[in-house]
């Protein structure tokens, strides 16, 4: 399974969908998801991430974690709530917003 996650990896970021950022200090790979990209590569991994992301900002959201705010085009936008940040403080994460 490994070898088919590396051609995988290897595909994206020849298509640029995927940029290296690093190693986290465990020593696992970090990418970036360049999700315009993405989603002209391989709209279904796209669609499957985007699902993801909906699910577990609405676990969030539930959560009191994050506030949801709208800008004058009524564009939804996500933020950090005060409940948030605080849990963010609690467990030292607080330059992560």
């Amino acid at each position: 399974m490994e070898h088919d996650d590396n051609k995988l990896i290897g595909y994206l970021e020849d298509q640029g969908a995927i940029i290296w950022e690093g190693q986290s200090e465990d020593g696992e790979a970090m990418f970036r998801f360049d999700l315009v990209k993405l989603k002209e590569v391989m709209p279904e991994l796209y669609d499957e991430i985007m699902a993801d992301i909906d699910e577990d900002l609405m676990k969030l959201y539930k959560e009191g974690l994050v506030e949801l705010e709208y800008d004058e085009n009524l564009n939804a936008m996500f933020k950090i709530s005060e409940k948030g940040r605080k849990l963010f403080e609690e467990v030292n994460m607080k330059d992560f917003f």
